[in-house]
């Protein structure tokens, strides 16, 4: 052990408890501080001391129970009394456990009462810490599996859910959700489809539910998806369980009539009705079909004469009144005999009815819920209509001199006389004559209405015409119209059946051709065409030229033509000579034009056209055919150069080490080679610490790549030199600044550039990553390294040094082993170094903890922090010895002051003996022996008056220190009574 170092440690020692005078400590500025919890975080709180310069040392702790928030719950500082202030710090503990806002209390002490010192105001310090580590929780469902349900029938039924609060469980939590997804809005099947829960105060599970409601609606299955959307109180949410889907199962299978209406003649003989289930109306499967499912029906017939009779008119089929569908079967068939009779009658009808309070099983009752069916009139009830058969034997002859009015022609109603009916008739002759009728009858054509019930009715007076001439054949024909009929085959009007003469008129409608669907654009292919073909003919065409930026796998668009490239309008045209059968074309491109690489040009042709020539009729030709658009690609032989970095990534480079050098080679490409192109680029520095870039890191600065005429790719070569200067992270942008190429004269006689920069491949960033220590390195300065000797209550003042970088803050943690807390103030700390602090100064303060001990021997240990670690010199461990304290050998004593014990003198055989019991307080260490004498003595008579008693390592117990032999007296002496006094003396491995 250094001489030296000892005698420091004793003069710090000493120079402690001397310090005398008026002096007063306190905080310094801010007290009161609100942080977060982070690993970065640590209170700087300021000590000074006022009044007389004195020595002093300075305590900082904890009140109340130590909840593990911070790194240390004591901190000591030391102040010589050349110093008035001294910094303490106080590290955040970055734990896991979440934790409202706490706050703490800090007070000042001194480390002992001294002498003219004393604590002034402020002496405390609160420090809070905000809430962390999700105090108020993180909120998701316990399940995110599918739920799947039924739609109740005739119930309520409800879908429980679970949120659940993992991490904290501080404050009130308010969770909102909403239902989404699903074929329609939520509010038909879910109730409520948003809303929110709220959780008190400790609580982690709460659940709430959701209705299914019975909407009677047929429908298949539907997935909603329940989503908490937002909450409110300090608490998060889970983004990886924060939805639950629900499934409704398909549900309510429609029932219904597949007819609403059915017409049947009398001689169909059996009807079937269908009744689906499970179908919608364009025959598609909806709803549930797993299960059984019956309704019952009922037949209604009204009494009048449109209402059929049951029995007489129709019968039904099935053996009972109830239609049942086993599971999967969607249609079924009510069976109904229509009677065939000889008896006329209008149309008749009966209905048949589907009971809704019979049906049973998942399934609703739809419309049509009534089918109608109407035996269609039959045995001719509306009657057959003809004239009277007397006029149909012979020629009714009337003479027209003799008789001005004929009225006897009567037409007859056979059969049924139901209804009204009415019968269109007319007069046309039957010979050559072809005069109009009316020059010898009069009415030529009327119309002859029945009445219900009317079996005969006579045309009306005909009046003749007088006139010159021979005379002539009429003939009388009634004719049926279409236009309120009824019946079968050709009617008359209000259904009656004409016979004979029957005739219908027909109007067909033409139906218009269907429009037919546009044809795709035609895929253009890129094919160097340089000439058009004319078939047959002499036509003149047009012709347009496009030119586009090339976008692959995209349709080539001519709205997206550029402009500024043709040498003149976009439209052109091409003439074919009188017996020319292929042209030529030639596309105009200004000499400035810059040509992309793999742009495209579209020719389209547009119209065609006869040159000179006039036609009486429009003529068929000339007419395109064929493909009617080419595309032509500019390839990188022709095309114009376009230059620019392959990519625009970020460069990420470390300083090479010793005297070498780093060389970062960045890839150009020029995208068309036709010509010479020189680059020009430049390194900028960026960011904040952009004035420490200097040439000595990297180089060049500037300049120039050539790319001669078919090259398409160069580089530029940045060289990174290695330097010892500590430095971090360093930014510097190379930037393409322009493009020059050979000036050249076309035959327009105008100079032209045709090389430029692609946007967006102009610039990269290069980074050298931070090197040489930026952040420094950090060690025990020589004066601390010890190593250290010091008693009890004493304190120890230890400085710790960055060396090389000062330009990052950094976090270094000291630590005292073992069990550093138990024996000193401020065994443990985290020291803030800011950017250019280079040392920072934590004092040890051995705690008098009155326990007996011997020498013991700990370590100051120093490691890193921060995030990236620091760097650590060799200097980074400390020994400080504590020296023995407390009694460690114990305090020998009698068990309690003043015993006396009498005895009287041994005689013959007889003895008597003395016990007085001895006791070890304090410490307990090592072997310790205790002499014992007594006083004054009298080796004659009482041999034993001195003895030894040896105490073991480790024993404390009680011992009595007694004579064994007998005590003998000179008789030298006439004393009655004498009087001894025991002397104790130890020696051993320590002091009693």
């Amino acid at each position: 052990m250094p001489a030296v170092l000892t005698l420091a440690g004793l003069f710090l020692v000493v120079s402690v408890p001397s310090a005398r005078g008026d002096a007063e400590l306190r905080f310094l500025g801010e007290t009161h501080f609100v942080v977060d919890e982070t690993s970065r975080t640590v209170v700087r709180l300021l000590v000074e001391r006022t009044g007389d310069p004195v020595n002093v040392t300075a305590l900082v702790l904890l009140e109340g129970e130590d909840t593990g928030d911070f790194e240390a719950t004591t901190a000591a500082a030391f102040l010589l009394s050349s110093e008035t202030t001294k910094t303490i710090f106080i590290a955040v503990r970055d734990d896991d456990v979440p934790e409202a806002d706490e706050t703490f209390l800090f007070t000042l002490r001194l480390q002992s009462s001294s002498n003219g010192v004393t604590v002034g105001t402020p002496n405390t310090a609160t420090i809070t810490i905000l809430s962390n580590d999700n105090a108020f929780g993180i909120i998701s469902f316990n399940s995110t599996s599918l739920i799947t349900v039924s739609e109740p029938r005739g119930r309520n039924q409800y879908v429980p859910l679970s949120l659940i609060r993992e991490r904290g469980t501080y404050g009130t939590v308010a969770v909102n959700f909403e239902i989404v997804g699903g074929p329609n809005p939520a509010i038909e099947d879910l109730s409520p489809d948003m809303g929110n829960i709220t959780i008190p105060p400790g609580r982690s599970v709460v659940v709430f539910s959701i209705l299914i409601q019975d909407d009677q609606l047929p429908e298949d299955d539907e997935y909603f998806t329940v989503r908490l959307s937002s909450v409110a109180g300090g608490a998060l949410i889970n983004p990886n369980r924060s939805s639950v889907q629900i499934k409704i199962n398909r549900n309510d299978s429609p029932l219904r009539f597949a007819q609403t209406v059915l017409a049947v003649s009398e001689e169909t003989g059996v009807v079937n009705i269908t009744v689906t289930r499970g179908l919608t109306s364009e025959g598609q499967l909806i709803g549930s079909d797993d299960s059984e499912v019956s309704i019952d029906y009922a037949v209604v017939s009204g009494n009048s004469s449109a209402s059929a009779t049951p029995g007489s008119d129709f019968r039904d089929l099935q053996a009972g009144r109830t239609l049942v569908f086993p599971p999967r079967v969607y249609e079924a068939q009510l069976r109904f005999e229509i009677v065939d009779d000889a008896v006329p009658e209008i149309a008749e009808s009966f209905q048949v009815v589907l009971l809704e309070d019979s049906l049973k099983g998942d399934a609703v009752l739809l419309a049509p819920a009534v089918a109608q069916v109407t035996i269609e009139p039959n045995d001719k009830p509306y009657g057959v209509l003809s004239i009277s058969s007397g006029l149909l034997a012979q020629t009714v002859t009337v003479n027209e001199d003799s008789t001005p009015r004929f009225d006897g022609i009567t037409v007859v109603r056979n059969g049924g006389t139901h209804g009204n009916v009415s019968v269109d008739w007319t007069v046309t002759r039957n010979s050559s004559d072809r005069s109009p009728v009316s020059d010898d009858l009069t009415p030529a054509s009327g119309t002859l209405r029945f009445a219900a019930g009317q079996m005969a009715a006579a045309l009306p007076d005909h009046r003749g015409r007088r006139r010159a001439g021979g005379g002539g054949g009429l003939h009388l024909q009634a004719a049926a119209q279409e236009r309120e009929g009824r019946g079968r085959g050709g009617r008359a009007n209000g259904a009656g059946v004409l016979h004979p003469g029957q005739r219908r008129r027909v109007r067909a409608v033409p139906v218009p051709p269907g429009r037919g669907a546009a044809d795709p654009e035609r895929a253009v292919r890129p094919l160097p065409v340089s000439q058009l073909p004319a078939d047959g003919g002499h036509p003149g065409g047009r012709l347009a030229g496009l030119h586009r930026p090339l976008r692959p796998r995209r349709a080539r668009d001519p709205a997206r033509a550029r402009d500024g490239v043709l040498n003149g309008t976009r439209a052109n045209s091409a003439l074919f000579s009188d017996g020319q059968s292929l042209a030529r074309l030639a596309l105009p491109i200004r000499n400035d034009a810059f040509l992309q690489n793999g742009a495209h040009f579209l020719v389209q042709l547009d119209s065609v056209e006869l040159v000179n020539i006039r036609t009486p009729i429009p003529p068929v030709s000339p007419r395109f055919g064929g493909a009617l658009n080419i595309s032509l690609r500019v390839t990188p032989d022709i095309a114009n150069g376009e230059i620019g970095f392959t990519n625009n990534q970020t460069v990420v480079v470390h300083e090479p080490d010793d005297n070498r050098t780093n060389l970062i080679s960045l890839s150009l490409r020029r995208d068309g080679t036709d010509g010479q192109a020189v680059v020009f680029w430049s390194l900028r520095p960026v960011g904040f610490n952009r004035d420490d870039v200097t040439p000595g890191d990297l180089g060049p600065f500037s300049g120039s790549v050539t790319f001669l005429s078919g090259q398409s790719d160069a580089s530029i070569n940045i060289s990174v030199e290695a330097d010892i200067i500590p430095e971090i992270n360093e930014t510097v942008l190379i930037t393409l600044d322009r493009v020059e190429t050979e000036r050249f004269v076309v035959y327009f006689g105008t100079n032209t550039d045709n090389q430029i920069l692609k946007a967006g491949f102009t610039s990269r960033e290069i980074v050298i990553v931070e090197n040489d220590d930026p952040g420094g390195v950090f060690e025990f300065s020589p004066r601390s390294r010890g190593p250290w000797i010091i008693n009890e209550g004493e304190t120890v003042e230890l400085r710790v040094v960055r060396s090389q970088g000062l330009l990052l803050s950094q976090l270094v943690r000291y630590t005292v082993l073992p069990a550093g807390d138990v024996n000193f103030y401020g065994a443990t700390g985290v020291m803030e170094f800011s950017p250019g602090d280079r040392e920072v100064l934590v004092a040890l303060v051995a705690r008098p903890d009155g326990v007996p001990e011997l020498d013991k021997t700990f370590s100051v240990v120093l490691s890193s922090y921060s995030a990236p670690p620091s760097s650590l010199g060799a200097a980074r461990e400390v020994n400080i010895t504590v020296l023995k304290n407390d009694d460690p050998f114990g305090v020998i004593e009698f068990i309690r002051p003043g015993l006396s014990e009498a005895i009287n003198e041994s005689k013959g055989l007889q003895s008597h003996s003395a016990s007085f019991p001895v006791v070890r307080n304090r410490g307990g260490f090592g072997e310790v022996s205790v002499f014992w004498v007594l006083e004054p003595v009298f080796l004659e008579t009482c041999p034993l008056c001195r003895a030894t008693w040896s105490s073991e390592r480790g024993n404390m117990r009680k011992t009595s220190l007694s004579s064994p032999s007998p005590m003998r007296y000179q008789k030298t002496k006439n004393i009655s009574q004498s009087r001894f006094s025991m002397l104790l003396g130890a020696q051993g491995l320590g002091t009693c």
